[in-house]
């Protein structure tokens, strides 16, 4: 039996699919009113409060390995201990754990990556047999530019003219599937990344080509950012760790080259950019605003 957490999340949702339709049975951590968002017949939801450890330990009884992930909140390590307490105290020994490139419990200047670098010692502190997966950024986050790329063929953020290293999460799942499965992987830490450093401005291009449309990239103020992010509804905290991130991002101060770990531990190319807007192009020429 393998478990897999934060199932709403564009990765973990991607090694449900992985998972779906094999020969291991599959559980899927849901909150209470989750939906599950894969159904295949090895596929179970489960629905748990997180801030209870007895349904918790519950999900986790009879797990050979879990895919450790949460949504980013100031909480994380907090979240991924109690699942962690819980597998414990279950018997349940293999993690899989996502994190992200960057992650150090002492980053000056972005506390996303504190976040995540406190969660990573935290459970290594477990002494469970782990795996870390430390992917770039993700294509699917372009997604939080549907509603303007649709609406009026633009992307506008403190980007700048950096290149990012990008990947797509559906790449990030089939290595995490990979992971969960084999053993062999235990005490590795990867960095999943595609194959292309792109800035803003080239996905721009690249949109414009795939989209059959004008779209441009128009760099703002992180102040400009910061009231786009308050109008979208996102807690102050989570705005100020979002400016944070993208500046270090921006600043060149956590991008990583492209890697092979996708195509040494699948066996395939992780999928280009133009793939990936070939794939979403009707929800970024139709997207409404959220």
């Amino acid at each position: 039996m393998l478990l897999v957490t934060d199932v709403t999340g564009a990765v973990s949702k991607a090694v449900l699919a992985e998972l779906a339709n094999g020969s291991a049975p599959v559980r899927a951590l849901l909150q209470p009113g989750g939906e599950l968002p894969v159904q295949a017949p090895n596929i179970q939801a489960v629905h748990v409060d997180p801030t209870d450890d007895v349904s918790l330990q519950r999900a986790v009884q009879g797990v050979e390995a879990i895919f450790l992930a949460w949504p980013f909140s100031p909480q994380l390590a907090e979240a991924h201990m109690r699942i962690v307490s819980a597998a414990k105290a279950a018997g349940v020994r293999r993690l899989v754990q996502l994190s992200g490139v960057g992650a150090d419990p002492n980053m000056c200047c972005a506390r996303m990556l504190r976040w995540y670098g406190h969660a990573e010692v935290s459970v290594a502190a477990s002494g469970l047999d782990i795996t870390r997966l430390r992917p770039t950024n993700l294509l699917q986050n372009l997604f939080e530019f549907s509603h303007s790329i649709a609406q009026q063929g633009l992307i506008s953020g403190p980007f700048r003219s950096t290149k990012w290293t990008w990947v797509d999460a559906r790449d990030v799942g089939a290595v995490a599937a990979v992971a969960l499965r084999d053993p062999a992987h235990i005490g590795r830490t990867y960095t999943v990344t595609g194959a292309e450093s792109l800035s803003y401005p080239q996905i721009a291009e690249r949109m414009s080509r795939i989209l059959d449309k004008p779209v441009r990239y128009t760099d703002i103020t992180a102040n400009e950012a910061r009231g786009w992010l308050q109008g979208k509804g996102l807690s102050p905290v989570m705005i100020e760790a979002k400016l944070e991130l993208w500046d270090a991002c921006a600043s060149n101060l956590i991008n990583a080259p492209p890697t092979q770990v996708v195509k040494e531990l699948t066996g395939r190319e992780p999928r280009s950019v133009d793939e990936f807007l070939r794939d979403y192009k009707k929800q970024f020429l139709t997207a409404q605003a959220a």
